[in-house]
């Protein structure tokens, strides 16, 4: 019985510290025709629901190519799969993606779930997919890249291809 009881507490105890920390919510992913790994992004939320001031993004690779096991985004990758995020004067966070630099974002919350809010074909949408399509060479060299999310207004589907230069 005490065995019972203390396995009991332990995981009360694992539970509430999970609570406190908040979770994280997803707010887009980068796909890539190199292979089925993705990077994805979340902010972090607290129990109250605001987003965490403090550490308020986490980016990571989900390796769907392995066992689809959580792996680090390193250094090195950050300067193509980094971003930038800052509380701007109005409360909102904005956001800033590497992979698509001259495009800002901010981060909205809609009934209560964050979504990253980006312009897709001059229409404001929440953000889902980044696909970036690079070629095969030593050093890959992106050749376009397919945003992908829902327009704002009309909750419709909306992609834009932007070739690069």
């Amino acid at each position: 019985m005490k065995k019972i009881y203390a396995l009991f507490l332990t995981l009360l105890i694992v539970n509430l510290i999970v609570f406190a920390q908040g979770v994280n919510e997803n707010l887009f992913k980068i796909e890539r025709n190199k292979n089925a790994n993705v990077v994805m992004y979340d902010v972090r939320v607290l129990p109250d629901g605001s987003i965490d001031k403090q550490n308020p993004m986490d980016a990571y690779w989900i390796l769907k190519a392995e066992q689809g096991q959580r792996d680090e985004i390193s250094t090195f990758e950050k300067k193509a799969y980094g971003y930038k995020i800052n509380i701007n004067d109005n409360g909102y966070y904005d956001l800033i993606l590497k992979a698509v630099s001259d495009r800002p974002m901010k981060i909205v919350n809609v009934q209560g779930k964050y979504k990253a809010e980006i312009m897709i074909n001059k229409k404001n949408a929440y953000l889902s997919t980044v696909y970036v399509f690079a070629n095969d060479s030593f050093i890959p060299k992106v050749e376009y890249i397919i945003l992908t999310g829902t327009d704002v207004k009309t909750a419709n589907r909306i992609t834009e291809k932007i070739i690069t230069k």
